[in-house]
This record gives C-alpha cells, structure tokens and sequence, in this order.
C-alpha cells in the first residue's frame, strides 16, 4: 500500500488554468511522498490538456459553477495528507513555500489548527488585479515576524485537516475560513502567520468576471449571516444593509490613505475597487433576502 503523504495540496482553480504550468513547476514531485496535489475544478470548467502526468497530482472535480470554498472544502474531504494546503491558482507559490511548509507541519504542536503566509502583488500588476489585490490581500503583505492570529486568509494557508474535518456541521456549506477559525478559537486551537510562506498574485479575473464572483461570495456571505435568525431581525438586517457599502468603502478609504504601499496600489484602481466592493454589498443584499424569504442553500 502507498504511504499516505503528509501535506497535500487543495488548489482551487477558477478562472485562472493559464497560471497552471509555473504553479506545477514550483512544486516539484518529492521522492519521498511526502506530497500530493489536488486540482479542485469545477464540473463545468476546462483543464489544460497538457497538464504533466505525475503520480501525486490528481484532479477534483466539484460541482458545476462551484465556489471557491467549495472547491476547497471537497479537497479537504478527498486529501489523504494530515495537513492540507489551500491556495488558489491565481496566487502562485514562490520559490522556498514548499520547503517552509514541509518544515512548519514537522514540527507543529498539538493544538496548531494552520498557518498563514503573505500573498504578494506583482510589480507589473494591472489596474484590475491591482484592485482586487487591495480588496481582498490589503492585510496580507510580507510578514516580519512568526504571530498568533484570530484569521488568516485561506489564498495562503495551511491547516490540519482533522480539525477541519470536526467541523462537519460547516462542511455542507464548504470551506468559509473565517467561520472555521472562531470554531477553532473558542476550541483553543491556534492560527498564526509566519515568514517565508509566501505566494505572488497573478489574478486572471476580468474585471466583469470578479465582479461576478463578489456578487456570490457576497450573497452567500448575507445569508449565512441572516439565517436561523428570528424574521424580524433578518427584516431589520435586509432593511439596514443598502447602509454597508458606504460604510465599508469609507472604512477601506481611510486604511489606504493611512499605508503608503497601499496608497500606491490604489493609483488608477480605486474606481474598479469600490465597483468591486459595490458588487460584494449588493450580493450581501440579495443573501439577505434569500434568508428572509427562507430560501437556504445554494450560490447562486
């Protein structure tokens, strides 16, 4: 029988098969077996037809039009590895992550739930990747120093795959980070972000396509939020929530103003950015109602 691996790898890939070929190469097969990489694809989404044969890469496949937490979350419930690596194909590893990584799980202590490392811009980023890199990646520039977190981003992670797997309450729904990390916490497993775990973003959305993808990730982030919840409070939630983007974007104005490596990312973006923000706001909206009319489940 194979030796199972120790670290497998859960790329969700959408939208972004052309980063492909410098992802597989930057994680070479390891003689040892340590390794495994999954490809978590949506039913309905095309794979190159060059992609390298190798025993430890394997391909997921998820539902059609799947989310990129779902894509995840069926990585973690097909890996065979103890820790699983979330990354996403538009944040290709750096030279040194597979080693850093392979090092942090050897030697982690029990009660290490996962691991943050720092998603990079790219110096020749264009103005939508620029956007999208202030909107979700503001806080997850290079690290200085190993730290306990309450959240890290999921671009750029590396959990322990049993502590996911106790949350299967929360499997349903697919990988929500945030929703595993207070699980986590009120458990008194630890997240922290550590130095020379590091991915550089190369975003292949369009800018039509990520505002689609805001709209999703948004709604489904309102109706978790509003389920469960008595109707006249997911009627005061669906009644305040035309109040978020305002809210939100005057909230990232003043965090960009105040940090000169964002000031700069922001030149010739910030109109993308806050259509961007505009587009999470109006899919929390809809999630809102959903829960309301107790519509559940689904991403549309």
């Amino acid at each position: 029988m194979d030796r199972a691996p120790i670290l497998s790898l859960a790329i969700a890939v959408q939208g972004a098969q052309a980063n492909l070929p410098d992802i597989l190469d930057a994680l070479p097969a390891d003689p040892a077996g340590r390794l495994e990489i999954l490809l978590c694809i949506a039913a309905d989404d095309p794979l190159p037809a060059s992609l390298p044969a190798r025993p430890d890469l394997h391909v997921i496949r998820g539902r059609a039009e799947a989310l990129i937490p779902e894509l995840w979350r069926d990585g973690f419930v097909a890996a065979r590895g103890e820790w699983v690596a979330t990354l996403t194909a538009h944040c290709p590893p750096q030279p040194g992550w597979l080693a850093r990584a392979l090092s942090l799980i050897a030697v982690a202590d029990a009660r290490a739930a996962a691991f943050g490392g720092a998603i990079l811009a790219d110096e020749s980023s264009d103005r939508v990747t620029r956007a999208i890199q202030l909107l979700r990646y503001a806080d997850a520039g290079p690290i200085a120093e190993r730290r306990a977190v309450d959240d890290l981003s999921a671009d750029n992670a590396i959990y322990r795959r049993a502590a996911v797997l106790d949350c299967a309450d929360l499997l349903a729904d697919g990988f929500w980070e945030p929703n595993y990390h207070r699980r986590f916490r009120a458990t008194g497993l630890t997240l922290e972000l550590v130095p020379g775990l590091e991915v550089l973003h190369r975003n292949r959305y369009s800018a039509r396509a990520f505002m689609r993808q805001r709209r999703r990730h948004g709604r489904v982030f309102g109706r978790h939020r509003s389920e469960g919840r008595p109707a006249l409070t997911r009627a005061a939630m669906l009644a305040a929530s035309p109040a978020a983007f305002p809210i939100f974007a005057l909230k990232q104005t003043r965090k960009i103003l105040s940090r000169p490596e964002l000031r700069k990312e922001s030149r010739g973006s910030l109109g993308l950015f806050y259509l961007f923000l505009a587009n999470w706001c109006l899919g929390e909206i809809a999630g809102y109602a959903d829960a309301l009319a107790g519509q559940t489940g689904g991403s549309t």
